[in-house]
């Protein structure tokens, strides 16, 4: 793997407060970057909590409310799965595309780091 060095600007407010949650987390600035791009290549979009950080709106509840097409066309999809595989779908509501996408990504993110 060729590495590159990327450099950005910001605030050092919010630098010194970002690296101590994420050290607090337990990752350095180097891993959460990489997980993002990682995110990004797999998924093709970024994580649904950072776009609607980016165009400062908020986040649509989880109950599917404001629920974009592709969304519900994500949950209906993984409900016809549920029903062709006889798995009982969650009782707690409609399923959340953005959730099973994030967990999708998730896991190919943790086969690629032990690969």
């Amino acid at each position: 793997m060729s590495a590159v060095q990327m450099n950005i600007r910001l605030d050092s407010a919010l630098k010194a407060s970002g690296n101590a949650v994420i050290a607090e987390l337990g990752y350095t600035p180097s891993q959460v970057v990489r997980a993002l791009w990682e995110f990004a290549t797999v998924q093709g979009t970024l994580p649904p909590a950072l776009t609607h950080l980016l165009r400062g709106d908020q986040p649509a509840d989880s109950s599917g409310a404001g629920a974009s097409g592709r969304e519900s066309e994500g949950a209906a999809i993984v409900s016809t799965f549920y029903q062709k595989v006889g798995i009982e779908e969650p009782v707690n509501g409609a399923v959340n595309y953005d959730e099973l996408r994030e967990f999708a990504a998730a896991e190919q993110l943790e086969k690629w780091e032990h690969a």
